[in-house]
This record gives C-alpha cells, sequence and structure tokens, in this order.
C-alpha cells in the first residue's frame, strides 16, 4: 500500500503565545522558533523523538484555516490518485521542498489532509584523482 501513517501536523493559532502555553502546560509539548522568511513557524515536540510525532504551529491566516495531519507516503504521486479516485479533492497541488515532496487535500467533508514524501538524495558522483606517484 502507499499510505503509511500520520507522521506530521500543524496547528494554526489566532493568539500562538497563548495556544504554546496550553499546549505546554496540558500535555507539556515543547516548541521551537523556526527560521522562516516570512512566516512565523514553530516545531512542536511532543514526546521522546523515539515516540514522538511532529508537529508544528503557526498563525492563521485565515478563518477556515484548521488543523492539518500529514500521512508519509512512500510515493505522493500514486498517493494523490487513490485520493482523488476516494473521493478527496485537491487545496494546494504538489509542491516540493528540499527533499521533500507535500500536497493538500480535502477528504469528502472538507477536512485538510496533506501527503509528505521524503525523497531519495540524489547520488554524487565523486572523481578521485589520480595520485602523482
Amino acid at each position: 500500500m502507499v499510505i503509511k501513517t500520520v507522521t506530521y501536523f500543524e496547528i494554526p493559532a489566532s493568539d500562538v503565545e497563548r495556544l504554546k502555553k496550553f499546549y505546554s502546560d496540558c500535555f507539556g509539548w515543547r516548541f521551537e522558533k523556526v527560521n522562516m522568511p516570512g512566516f512565523e513557524y514553530w516545531q512542536i515536540s511532543t514526546g521522546p523523538e523515539s515516540r514522538s510525532v511532529g508537529g508544528g504551529m503557526y498563525k492563521k491566516m485565515g478563518p477556515n484555516d484548521g488543523p492539518k495531519n500529514y500521512v508519509s507516503v512512500d510515493n505522493i504521486d500514486s498517493a494523490i490518485e487513490i485520493f482523488r479516485k476516494a473521493g478527496g479533492s485537491e487545496i494546494v497541488g504538489k509542491q516540493e521542498v528540499p527533499g521533500r515532496a507535500w500536497y493538500i487535500g480535502a477528504d469528502p467533508e472538507g477536512n485538510s489532509i496533506g501527503f509528505w514524501q521524503q525523497m531519495k538524495a540524489a547520488r554524487r558522483t565523486t572523481r578521485r584523482r589520480k595520485s602523482k606517484r
């Protein structure tokens, strides 16, 4: 099967500081601000690394900006095809960031869901220099 499991989530917030405090007080989650030009974003650590699901929080961008779960997939193109055939619709088309690809769609009830594919690193070919002996 192409689709795996939820590996990342995002929570938009109108009042980021208030919501960070809530999740920290309630669940012990830790937040670290990430340097992203023109976009305020915090990585969320939900627990010990071996059991943690990664997450992020950002300033809400509009009234319909809700939480998103990202599902790890082996092949994003196949996952998008299965998603569409099952009744999902596109919100944001496939995008690439260095080493990754992502896509955001909506399930038949309008809930946002994202796909996340870790892309294999391009193989670097290195030439060995001949020694001068």
